[in-house]
């Protein structure tokens, strides 16, 4: 994958479980196609790094936040997750204390239905979240507004424009994966992105 500098790069906190994966990839493919590049911890694998260390040193690298709170569900146990609203809260937590550098940090808060997060999460009243009804395609749209806002880039193509391409991708994947002899429901965070950073790129250079 290529370099990401701090103005170029956004800390994804997402659920990372089967159920996700569809919105991941469409998050993924959004943050490529409008010319930044991921961030998240699954990135790393260095057994010397503790998961909160490798949180932490992402949220230190990345400008942009999409955080998706949605994840509300009990699990087995009947206890909910807290992984999403602890890394918003860092990240919250590393504009507001930190270097100048990091003050400039801006962030976008999905969740799947409008205003839920008021019922376990009421810090976060008078935050405009977006929903996502757990749409591929809504995600592209919202998140595509917001890097388009957030970051002034005139460069960004129009959220109908990355659906088509998204889907165009989605119908070639399943060959790209077989050609490199990997498996589909199986792929790593960081094979993904460098299939879709050279998709994209071959794209834009023909």
């Amino acid at each position: 994958m290529q370099p990401a500098v701090y103005d170029d790069s956004i800390f994804i906190n997402c659920p990372f479980d089967l159920e996700y994966v569809p919105i991941l990839r469409a998050i993924i493919f959004t943050i490529y196609r409008c010319g930044f590049y991921p961030r998240c911890s699954l990135e790393e694998d260095n057994a010397l790094d503790n998961r909160l260390a490798k949180i932490e040193k992402c949220i230190e690298a990345c400008r942009y936040g999409l955080h998706d709170i949605s994840r509300i569900e009990l699990n087995k146990n009947n206890l909910p997750r807290f992984n999403m609203p602890f890394e918003l809260g860092i990240f919250f937590g590393a504009k507001r204390f930190g270097n100048k550098h990091q003050k400039n940090k801006n962030a976008i808060i999905f969740e799947k239905t409008k205003y839920s997060y008021q019922e376990y999460i009421s810090d976060l009243n008078g935050i405009d979240t977006k929903a996502h009804n757990g749409n591929s395609d809504i995600v592209i749209i919202k998140l595509r507004d917001w890097l388009r806002s957030a970051s002034g880039r005139t460069s960004i193509p129009g959220s109908g424009i990355i659906i088509q391409d998204y889907h165009a991708f989605l119908e070639k994947f399943p060959a790209i994966i077989k050609s490199i002899g990997l498996n589909t429901d199986d792929i790593s965070f960081n094979d993904y992105c460098i299939i879709v950073e050279e998709v994209i790129r071959e794209k834009l250079s023909n």
